[in-house]
């Protein structure tokens, strides 16, 4: 049994901490030494080419080698830019595994699929035939309803935790002030700092969710709700 493969089992068999706003992620290691990491988070950018990836408590470093074709794709499968990625994304990644230590791994990617961009259309809703079926007109408005909510201004649309940068943070802070939980004293601003956090475990544990300071999927799904109202 190959190195990679015990590691693979390993990983399988460890448990993480699990809290009510964890997303999901898969990793999966081949004997052939090829991987695939789902909804691994983009944890550091080191440099426009370099980045460290986390799930399931493992971190990979991932270098960009500009000489070979990588395949860069938004959650809907258009193409993008490498200055996209930023960090708190969550990324699909296939390519192959390389050990660089005992301790430290890292991927040569072939396929870099980021999730928290929705560039492009979502792809049709599948109608079972038992249901009746629809009709092309039905399929395009179920589309045109999807592509509305994913492209909402202002909504939030991905992970956020302290030390984080970006524009997402300053629609949260906003809401938050809104709702009476951050300081009016405080200015928004793009950074998720001590005070972001306390106004968000504040607004968690007032609306029976597990009060962690970070923006999880469902905190964020009741904050978009409420940015809609």
């Amino acid at each position: 049994m190959t190195t990679k493969l015990i590691f693979s089992l390993v990983a399988l068999l460890l448990a993480w901490p699990v809290f009510a706003e964890t997303i999901p992620q898969e990793v999966h290691i081949y004997p052939d030494g090829s991987i695939r990491l789902v909804n691994a988070e983009l944890f550091r950018e080191h440099a426009v080419n370099l980045f460290t990836v986390k799930a399931w408590g493992y971190k990979w470093l991932v270098p960009i080698d500009p000489n070979k074709t990588i395949r860069l794709e938004s959650a809907y499968g258009t193409e993008i830019q490498l200055t996209e990625l930023e960090e708190g994304h969550l990324l699909e990644i296939k390519g192959r595994q390389e050990s660089v230590n005992v301790l430290d791994h890292q991927i040569i990617p072939a396929l870099i699929r980021d999730f928290s961009i929705k560039t492009g259309e979502p792809p049709l809703p599948s109608v079972a035939p038992s249901e009746g079926g629809a009709t092309p007109a039905t399929l395009k408005a179920t589309q045109d309803t999807a592509q509305s909510v994913t492209t909402q201004k202002g909504a939030l649309t991905m992970t956020l935790k302290r030390g984080y940068w970006g524009g997402q943070i300053k629609i949260l802070q906003e809401f938050l002030k809104k709702q009476g939980y951050f300081p009016k004293s405080e200015p928004t601003s793009s950074y998720f700092g001590p005070a972001t956090k306390k106004a968000l475990m504040e607004f968690q544990k007032a609306n029976a969710l597990e009060a962690v300071g970070t923006l999880g999927p469902k905190t964020r799904a009741l904050i978009n709700s409420l940015l809609n109202n």
